[in-house]
């Protein structure tokens, strides 16, 4: 098993109803990590149907919410609600508080392909579970948007 880590942004709710929607990008395809020599090829990266646990540093026992990703593109994305439970909101909170700065990506990886630019380069690979961290590995963005919100605009990529 493997992790990889990614940046994440937050918003917190407007209205304050609940913890809020977590949209974004969970990892990009096709783009080295900042902190690894590696990277995922096009495609690679495939999830069980009942979707994956996000949970608290990659700790089975914090488990927050599961969800299905989405793939566009070289984009693995995230779109859940986050429960109105003491872990959503305890999760809410550390992004916005600075506690948590990313998302990680726990992963079996099952094929390689040659190295590219002295990079492993993961072309196949099961999605097990996500982690909200403090240090991410990736570039990429989360936020957590407001519930009623009727559309979101695409968070910039953070470095």
């Amino acid at each position: 098993m493997r992790e990889i880590r990614c940046a994440l942004r937050f918003e917190a709710d407007a209205d304050r109803r609940g913890p809020g929607r977590l949209r974004g990008v969970l990892l990009r395809e096709s783009e080295p990590a900042r902190a690894l020599p590696e990277e995922f090829a096009r495609g690679a990266l495939t999830w069980p149907e009942d979707g994956v646990v996000l949970n608290v540093q990659h700790d089975r026992q914090q488990p927050i919410v599961r969800f299905t990703p989405t793939r566009e593109g070289d984009e693995i994305r995230v779109d859940v609600e986050l429960p109105d439970t003491t872990r959503g909101r305890d999760a809410a909170t550390m992004v916005r508080n600075g506690t948590m700065t990313g998302l990680s990506v726990e992963f079996r990886p099952n094929v390689y392909a040659p190295p590219r630019n002295g990079r492993k380069v993961v072309k196949r690979a099961v999605l097990l579970a996500a982690g909200l961290v403090d240090d991410p590995a990736y570039n990429t963005s989360v936020a957590v948007r407001s519930q009623s919100a009727p559309s979101w605009a695409r968070t910039e990529r953070w470095r």
